[in-house]
């Protein structure tokens, strides 16, 4: 550790090309700290468990002749047809809130009526379902029971059923009702549409994964008979995309005016929805990966000059008897040194942008060892980088000394 007084005597000397180094470094633990740890909230949100058989599960929509609307026999056919289809396990209805399709609606929920001063709305989506849609989403039952096909309310537009029965997922039940058994209970809709729970669900993600909510979702046993309908099927051989085509059939054979489109696997709406997720992991590490190759450059750069510039005195003290381990740990520990400072200096820039973001949009703050493993980075990264030149300083001779 006696080096180190005359190494920062020696970096005071030469200011510019240390401070910059310096800089560039900081810099480095400052943004790679930042987007490593926006990074793996982006993996953590595309790796968290969807809750669903999404592998097995394909969707197509239905939209009517002019001027026909479904009703319960034209469902119950279809479902039908889709059944038969070879490959084909099970077939359900929804009317609005497939999950991924980022389309559906979304209301507050509360066990108080709009009328009560008191009620406190929870934000969750809700999905428009027939009595197939658990067993064939692949959704697990954890309290009470599934719908009864009797229960299912049929109604025509903008003539709502004065009640109806939901299941509803167990993240949404624990923020409502706390400890409380939520079966049986009544949960209202907007505050006007009273509906009685019957059963919980574990958790699965909605029609919108990147909501604060995603996991809140209620499943009211009612579908509205308008001109279009979306149907959900699941595989019994892992591979939805291959019984599309004869879905497509299926659907149109009842009615060859029928439109039949958004036939796609739950799968690729999957990765349609992550999509941009994907594109911003592959842009932070092309940027890191571009950062870090930028200070080994310059590493290399700067030790190589000192070498250069330093091939004298080097050739005087291998004379006086320093070993060549004791050359190459000298600039070694000075780019040490350099990786030290820079590393209070990132740190510091690291917790100062991490502030700005959770003030500007409501982010996490950065755990500080996030900026550790950023700065134990950058110490191995710049000892690999300086190796080599500071190996090639243990070459000098002691004639070089005399020589020059």
């Amino acid at each position: 550790m006696l080096d180190v007084m005359p190494i920062l005597k020696s970096l005071w000397r030469s200011k510019i090309g240390p401070f910059l180094i310096i800089c560039q470094m900081a810099l480095t633990v400052a943004i790679v700290s930042n987007s490593v740890f926006f990074l793996s909230g982006k993996l953590e949100t595309i790796a968290r468990p969807t809750g669903l058989a999404d592998t097995e599960v394909a969707m197509a929509k239905v939209k009517q002749r002019p001027g026909a609307t479904f009703s319960e026999s034209v469902l119950a056919e279809d479902i039908a047809s889709l059944q038969s289809v070879a490959g084909v396990a099970q077939a359900a209805a929804i009317g609005q809130g497939i999950p991924f399709s980022q389309s559906g609606g979304t209301s507050g929920f509360s066990i108080l009526p709009d009328s009560d001063p008191d009620r406190v709305n929870r934000p969750a989506a809700f999905l428009q379902v027939d009595h197939r849609v658990i067993d064939t989403l692949g959704v697990s039952l954890r309290q009470g029971r599934n719908f009864r096909a009797e229960e299912i309310k049929y109604y025509a537009p903008n003539q709502e059923p004065q009640s109806a029965n939901a299941i509803i997922t167990a993240s949404l039940a624990s923020d409502i009702y706390g400890q409380q058994d939520p079966i049986n209970q009544t949960l209202y809709l907007a505050g006007v549409w009273p509906l009685t729970v019957i059963g919980v669900v574990e958790d699965f993600i909605g029609y919108f994964p990147h909501s604060d909510y995603s996991y809140s979702n209620v499943l009211v046993g009612a579908l509205e008979l308008s001109a279009s309908m979306n149907y959900i099927l699941r595989s019994d051989n892992l591979t939805p995309a291959s019984v599309l085509p004869e879905v497509r059939r299926a659907l149109q054979g009842a009615d060859p005016r029928r439109i039949v489109r958004d036939d796609k696997t739950m799968a690729s709406m999957k990765s349609h929805v992550y999509q941009d997720d994907y594109a911003m992991v592959i842009l932070l590490l092309v940027v890191n990966a571009g950062l870090i190759f930028v200070n080994v450059l310059g590493v290399v750069g700067i030790t190589t000059y000192w070498v250069n510039q330093r091939r004298r005195q080097i050739g005087v003290r291998r004379a006086l008897g320093a070993t060549r381990f004791a050359i190459q740990r000298y600039f070694l520990l000075e780019n040490v040194v350099l990786v030290v400072l820079a590393s209070v200096l990132g740190a510091a820039a690291a917790a100062a942008a991490s502030y700005y973001f959770v003030v500007q949009y409501a982010m996490e703050l950065l755990p500080g060892w996030y900026m550790l493993a950023a700065a134990t980075m950058m110490l191995l990264v710049t000892i690999a980088a300086a190796w080599v030149p500071a190996h090639g300083a243990t070459r000098v001779q002691p004639r070089e000394a005399v020589s020059a």
